[in-house]
């Protein structure tokens, strides 16, 4: 299910942050984007994990906050008041520059993104998480598993040689998908 994808996701990212590596989260959907990220929030509220989020120390905080203050958009300006972020190609141009800037800078330490990101935006995530390996297909009116390359394509985020010399990369995907991904 979703809520357990989510929770997954969740103890992974606590887990790069407690080492105080950023995190990227990609998912399938523009509308999945701000659901994963409004569900870690809540789960970070819940575990008492949120300072491990906290942006305000940064110190190109005010420089960023100015620029969010003056974002249309509330999600980006909702998030970012948790160290959050989210990347799709739904969003404003000058908003998704922001997002990238702010994770390439680390006033945000996770950002939840679609697959359109791994396709030639090179950001410093150490830990990569794949939540869910479903896809839409318009072509075909319904739902199919993600390509391999695709998924090669998203791991190859994690450890980028020029700001890491290793990183981790995750498919969360249900059981009976896993030997597809496997082979």
């Amino acid at each position: 299910t979703k809520d357990k994808m989510n929770e997954k996701a969740y103890e992974l990212l606590i887990n790069a942050l407690e080492k105080e590596k950023q995190v990227m989260i990609f998912v399938h959907s523009r509308k999945e984007t701000s659901k994963t990220m409004e569900a870690i929030r809540d789960l970070a509220g819940r575990g008492g994990t949120s300072h491990l989020f906290e942006n305000v120390h940064h110190e190109q905080y005010s420089v960023f906050k100015r620029a969010v203050d003056k974002s249309r958009s509330n999600e980006v300006q909702q998030l970012f008041s948790y160290g959050l972020g989210v990347h799709h190609a739904g969003m404003l141009r000058n908003d998704r520059t922001l997002m990238e800037q702010m994770f390439e800078c680390g006033v945000i330490k996770v950002l939840c993104c679609t697959a359109t990101l791994a396709w030639g935006v090179n950001l410093p995530a150490h830990t990569v998480i794949i939540k869910g390996t479903e896809i839409y297909d318009p072509e075909r009116g319904g739902f199919v598993d993600l390509g391999i390359l695709d998924v090669l394509q998203i791991f190859g985020r994690a450890g980028r040689p020029q700001y890491d010399n290793c990183g981790h990369a995750i498919l969360i995907t249900p059981h009976e998908k896993l030997n597809n991904y496997i082979k």
